[in-house]
Formats: structure tokens, sequence, C-alpha cells
């Protein structure tokens, strides 16, 4: 137990994350814990460790399970096994996969039900964890190969002069040669993110070819990975440059995360150039289309919540009544400024939507239908013909036949 007890220190203070060991029990052993966590936070917690239970057992020894509860919390389990038996399990979180901000919290207000006066202690709580992103599967790794194997006290040595002449020394020719080639390689990403940043997706996907480089090496012996890590990296760079462009951050981040859940799904480097230039176009799309620098406050938040909501039933009133302005006079001034209607504006963005869940080819018309926020496949089918002057049908044919042409 001692030993644990150093490997679980270790943990906590490496990563700055809590660390809890319970038996089969579920009785806690002991907590490393800073002791701040709202207890609503905690009765949750305690809801998952039967599911972690059973996850590990079922597992073998060099497992970890990795968990995100509805409050958007994730943690790490590893089990510490004797005799082919999960004798303690530790648990190891919270931790945040995403980025805190007015819109992710609401949205775990809205979805667990609670009172709006959760949003302060919420926000003071959630500003205090470690933000892991797309390293959590890394650290996972770590954790088990640290709890599996015997512990071991390292010696620490200090070095303060290092004697440069020891250094190898840098052919002159080989420092301007590559630092020519890194400076030409940030040229091109500095003018690939302006044309994202201008909204300017033509020349966006000219300069693509220029911008991007050979870096599957990074992952040797798994180039669909690095490519992966790679396309991570893209979105990251692509939602900044939109944010300099004058996107509201809450749209940017559904962005994101949506491509963020492709980019890990995809099986193939042709689903992931797919995925990529879907990137750019909707980066760009949303800079031309849906940068609300220039609106009045009223619009400006209306744009938002729709652009997050639009798949889910909303009308003028639900919009109204969510951003806190009049019925009549958001209709008025959303027409007046973006030129359409409300709703409208709602069918275009289901209907684009629909059409990328088209070119995906993954779901049938009727279930990509109710996935973008329509009540009946036949009013589905009605809009998306109104806007693309073609029925769902018509248009995912027209694809198939630019494929095989």
């Amino acid at each position: 137990m001692d030993e644990l007890l150093s490997k679980c220190l270790l943990i906590k203070n490496a990563f700055n994350i809590d660390v809890q060991v319970f038996d089969h029990q579920f009785q806690t052993i002991f907590h490393l814990s800073s002791d701040n966590e709202p207890l609503i936070l905690v009765e949750a917690r305690k809801r998952i460790y039967s599911d972690l239970q059973r996850a590990l057992e079922k597992a073998n020894k060099n497992s970890f399970c990795f968990h995100t509860d509805s409050f958007q919390l994730s943690y790490f389990a590893v089990g510490n096994h004797e005799e082919a038996q999960v004798a303690e399990i530790i648990l190891v979180g919270p931790f945040l996969n995403e980025r805190v901000n007015d819109s992710f919290l609401w949205n775990i207000i809205r979805n667990n039900r609670l009172e709006n006066t959760w949003f302060n202690p919420l926000e003071k709580f959630y500003k205090s964890l470690v933000y892991l992103g797309q390293s959590y599967l890394a650290v996972g790794d770590m954790l088990v190969n640290l709890i599996v194997n015997p512990h071991i006290d390292s010696q620490f040595i200090m070095m303060n002069n290092r004697d440069k002449r020891d250094q190898p020394l840098l052919q002159l020719e080989d420092y301007d040669r590559k630092g020519l080639d890194i400076k030409l390689r940030y040229e091109a990403e500095k003018k690939f993110l302006h044309f994202i940043e201008t909204g300017d997706k033509e020349n966006a996907m000219k300069a693509l070819p220029e911008y991007t480089g050979d870096f599957l090496y990074r992952v040797p012996g798994n180039p669909l990975r690095a490519r992966k890590n790679i396309t991570f990296s893209s979105n990251t760079l692509y939602r900044i440059a939109a944010a300099k462009g004058g996107v509201e951050p809450q749209y940017l981040h559904a962005i994101s995360d949506k491509f963020a859940l492709r980019i890990e799904e995809a099986v193939s480097m042709s689903e992931l150039d797919t995925v990529e230039f879907s990137m750019i176009e909707e980066y760009c799309e949303a800079v031309k289309n849906f940068a609300v620098k220039g609106y009045s406050p009223v619009v400006r938040k209306a744009l938002v919540y729709i652009n997050l909501y639009f798949n889910e039933p909303i009308n003028v009133q639900t919009i109204a009544d969510e951003i806190g302005f009049n019925r009549t006079y958001l209709a008025k001034k959303f027409k007046q400024e973006v030129q359409i209607s409300v709703i409208d504006y709602i069918h275009k963005k289901r209907i684009d939507e629909a059409i990328f869940l088209i070119e995906q080819g993954r779901l049938s018309i009727t279930d990509i239908g109710i996935q973008v926020g329509f009540s009946s496949y036949n009013y589905f089918c009605k809009v998306f013909k109104e806007v693309t002057r073609m029925t769902a049908t018509e248009y995912k044919g027209s694809k198939k036949k630019e494929a095989h042409d």
C-alpha cells in the first residue's frame, strides 16, 4: 500500500489532478484531493464506480477506463490487480477535455437541470481543473505503465554550467538550408491562415499544398495516427484564424468539436483529406457568413445561439426567450441586418449541415433529416428542395454520379 501511495502522489504532483483509491466494495482507501469540489459533483462521480469496476474486471490488467460524465468531467480508472482480481481501483480526475467558457457551463447547467445560481460556483471549480485535450490517451497510457510496473525511486542530479565544447557542431550549410526551409514553411502558414481569417476559401484551397508538410515521421509505424495528430493541430489553427476574423468563440467551439470527432473517427488517409477540405470550407464560411463584429447585440446573440443549437427544436420565440429579447424586436432586427428571416436562417443552417452529411455517405436521408433538426421527413424534403432546387435524394444521386465520373 505504501508503494501504491507513492505512485498516486507522483500522479498528483506531476499532473495536478486528484487521485482516489477505493476497494472492491467502493470504500475509499485514500483520496489525494484539493477538497474544493462541489458535493453535487462528488455524488455524480460515485454513480460511475460500479460501471468502472465492471469494465476493468472484463479487461486485461494493462487496460484503463476513460469516462466523461454528464458534467463533462473526465476520469481515468486503472485497476490494481492481485491474483487476477481487481483489488483496488485508482481513479484519476476530474480533468477536462474541453475549454471552459460560458456556453460550456450553461450547457452543463441545462443538461443536468440545475438552477442558474450554479453558474458561478461551477465556473470557479472548472477553471481550477487541468485541461488535457487530445493528450488524454497518452496520459492514460502513462498511468497504466506507472501502476502496473514497480515503483523506482529516481535520483536527482543538478546540472549548472554545461560545457559548450561538448556539444556537436552544426555545419553552417546545414543550418542555412534547414533554416530556410523552416522560414518558408512559416511564411506559407501565415499566408494560408490569413486566407481563412478573411474567409477566402478559394485562395485557402490553392495555398493548402504549399502550407502542408510531411510530418508522418513523428509517429513511426503509424502514419494514420501521425496524420490525425497533424489534422488536430490544423483544426486548432483554423479555429484561431477564424476567431481573428470575427467569429464568436461559442460557434467556433461547436465547429472545432465536430471536426475533432470526425478526425478521430477517420479510418483512412483519404477520409482525413476530405475532413481537411471540409474544415477549411466551414471555417471560411463561418468568417464569411457568421462573423458577428458588425451586428447589434440582439442579432449577435441570436446568430451564436442558432449556430450552436440549429439541430434542436428552436424557433423565434425560443431564441428570444433564451437570449432575453422581445420576439418581435428580434425578428425585425434580424431581418434588417442579416437580410433573411430567423426561420429562413435556421433552415439554411440545417440544410448546409444536411448536405455535408449526405456527402459523407454514412446516414440515410431520413436519419439526416432528424439529425439536423427537422421534425418530419416530409418537412425536411420540402425545405431541402426550396433551398437547393432539388430533392435530397436527387442531390445524393448527383454526388454519386460525380464520384464515378
